[in-house]
């Protein structure tokens, strides 16, 4: 569709309100277009470096990040409550979930510098955007199993759970091998929820960090089973491509990779 009739299109829409929304466009266009930018200038740029992304399961321990401070390291959402307790620092910080967004949005600059999120998110205030930089939310269909992007200047696929985001931003990176910790893959109490809706969140048991959620707060409940195909194909792009990715969690449910041992690491 040529500018024209994209004007056109606008004009029919938004009436009176033409004005502003040809302005929100512009701003939309733009904003996609320095990230698209962003991400082609990151793009391999660890290339043939191990990296490590972080859950924030309850197996994450403090002294295991502190062994991470020299790696390359991909953490997100609420991980910057760990910073009172370890001197370690996330190289790349992510965001997809609406809800956490939400929470954290107000405070998160006081502890991170550059947020990284997926464009699904609410856009945060004028006043932040220069720390923010968005990838594109290709899809969250839970059909599509060989859902992998290794370009995030076209965007990443919505899998359930950040981590897998967060994989294909390592892949994106170069990173190789690929480690993953802090993934229990385990949300006690979110077993018998309704899996499409936001819900009430139980008691805190299922994080890093007492506190991280308030019993009977808003959130997005953990689709397992959309998880389960979105790491198979994470590991199918891997294995189709020279990649190495491992568990190195320690304990936990989450079998889709290799495991290996995290202290054997060092």
């Amino acid at each position: 569709m040529n500018l024209f009739l994209k004007l056109i299109r606008i004009i029919k829409n938004h009436g009176i309100h033409f004005p502003l929304a040809v302005y929100g466009k512009a701003m939309s266009i733009r904003r996609a277009s320095l990230s698209k930018r962003y991400w082609k200038n990151l793009k391999d740029i660890h290339k043939g470096q191990r990296g490590f992304v972080i859950g924030n399961g309850p197996s994450l321990q403090m002294k295991d990040l502190d062994r991470l401070k020299e790696e390359v390291t991909i953490a997100s959402n609420k991980i910057y409550l760990a910073f009172k307790l370890t001197e370690w620092r996330p190289t790349y910080f992510t965001v997809c979930d609406d809800l956490v967004w939400e929470k954290i949005k107000n405070e998160v600059h006081e502890f991170i510098p550059l947020v990284h999120a997926a464009s699904r998110v609410p856009r945060a205030p004028s006043t932040l955007r220069n720390k923010l930089q968005y990838w594109e939310f290709l899809s969250n269909n839970p059909e599509l199993t060989n859902n992998f992007s290794s370009d995030l200047s076209k965007g990443a696929f919505g899998g359930g759970t950040v981590t897998f985001e967060n994989l294909q931003i390592a892949v994106h990176l170069g990173l190789n091998p690929i480690y993953i910790i802090g993934c229990d893959h385990f949300y006690s109490g979110e077993d018998q929820v309704n899996k499409e809706k936001a819900m009430l969140a139980p008691e805190e048991n299922n994080h890093f960090i007492k506190g991280y959620r308030r019993a009977g707060e808003k959130v997005n409940p953990a689709p397992i089973g959309v998880m389960e195909r979105s790491y198979s194909a994470a590991q199918k792009f891997a294995q189709t491509n020279g990649i190495k990715i491992y568990n190195a969690t320690r304990g936990g449910h989450l079998e889709a990779f290799d495991r290996v041992n995290f202290d054997d690491l060092f």
